[in-house]
């Protein structure tokens, strides 16, 4: 298989050890330059493989490490404190191993398992369109039986990874009206006739993310590509989006933890009126704000996290949690880049590219806004509640 697990024998433990070695060699030296626009696919999913991060929640019985949740997302925080975007470009695609593992393991899983984790190949979800974004029931792309398997038609955009998949597990409509009921998710092949890549411009910040975006033009899709049924992919997609805010909330913890490392740094060595910065009392306060926050927002993805382990609902709980933690990060990584002045705008520093992250955080897997309605539906603010 992909990896052998024998060179992990303290789980979780040896793998972060793993993940910080990565971090250090694969995306410190490339982080800033990647932020500019000059993104290489190799220089990150093959040395990923390598280092055994694309099978962290993949049971071992593909030769994956089976990880728990809390542990893939304190590995992820490893990773985003240097790239929060190539962070999410690995965990896309290692969550697609887990999901064809999982789904498929007499037929998908043994095609593409191995090299998925070696990073040789990279895959994506499929599920935003340019109609229809959080709203699940408003996808508009279609699938129509063909023989014995299926037609694929439609666009997808917004896609982590789509500028280089090589696999995308495609959510489309597979009756009219039907609503989520009618959803099924299917495998599709990149160098499928009738696929289509579609580029999005974004901040360049965002490059290693992969953003784009796909059009399905009667794309066949064999009967053995079928990951979910129909009516089968609801209860998979919400629990993958519930996951997603947990870790996104806890990436951006990271951040926010590692801006603080390189605030208290600086201030120990910056001089300015004779002594240093952190013997001003206002500059203090400025790090002491962020760090208590950093700690009501971790404490809020442990929750979740645990939530998730131990298989308890947490719908609120890891979208409270993302809802904190991004907009903790969005005000605090301004606050510390203040506190750094000028130096902070260096390329050495992540400043610029966690702030344009942290704002990127808030917009995935559910706006800021979605969320605050799913957190007051529990708190029976909704219309009709008595």
């Amino acid at each position: 298989m992909a990896l052998n697990t024998e060179q992990f024998p303290e789980g979780a433990g040896s793998i972060m050890q793993a993940a910080d070695l990565f971090a250090q060699a694969h995306l410190l030296p490339h982080a800033a330059h990647w932020g500019r626009g000059f993104f290489d696919r190799k220089a990150l999913f093959e040395p990923a493989g390598a280092a055994g991060l694309m099978g962290l929640q993949v049971s071992r019985e593909w030769g994956g490490l089976g990880l728990s949740f809390a542990d893939k997302a304190k590995v992820l925080q490893q990773l985003a404190k240097i790239d929060f975007s190539a962070a999410m470009a690995l965990v896309n695609s290692h969550n697609v191993v887990a999901q064809l593992a999982q789904a498929s393991p007499q037929t998908l899983a043994p095609l593409y398992a191995e090299r998925l984790m070696r990073g040789s190949i990279v895959a994506c979800t499929a599920l935003t369109e340019p109609g229809a974004g959080s709203d699940l029931g408003q996808i508009q792309t279609t699938a129509i039986r063909q023989g014995k398997g299926w037609l694929l038609n439609g666009a997808k955009t917004w896609i982590i990874n789509a500028a280089h998949a090589d696999g995308v597990v495609v959510y489309a409509q597979t009756q009219s009206g039907s609503g989520v009921k009618g959803i099924a998710a299917f495998f599709v092949l990149a160098d499928s006739p009738g696929f289509e890549r579609v580029a999005l411009a974004t901040d360049t910040a965002l490059s290693s993310m992969g953003l784009g975006g796909f059009r399905l033009t009667n794309v066949y899709c064999d009967e053995s590509h079928l990951v979910y049924a129909p009516g089968e992919s609801f209860v998979d997609i919400m629990a993958a989006i519930n996951r997603a805010r947990a870790y996104v909330a806890a990436m951006c913890c990271a951040m926010v933890s590692q801006a603080l490392s390189d605030v208290r740094a600086y201030g120990q060595k910056r001089t300015a009126f004779g002594q240093s910065l952190d013997q001003f009392q206002g500059w203090r306060w400025q790090v002491a704000q962020a760090a208590t926050a950093l700690q009501a927002a971790e404490l809020m993805v442990g929750d979740a996290c645990d939530r998730i382990d131990k298989g308890l609902d947490v719908q609120s709980a890891a979208a409270q949690a993302k809802l904190y933690a991004t907009s903790m990060a969005q005000t605090h990584l301004g606050a510390l880049l203040h506190a750094m002045g000028a130096e902070g705008f260096l390329d050495r520093y992540a400043f610029l590219r966690h702030l344009t992250a942290a704002h990127a955080a808030s917009l995935t897997d559910g706006s800021t806004a979605m969320l605050l309605e799913r957190v007051a539906h529990e708190l029976r603010f909704r219309p009709g509640a008595g």
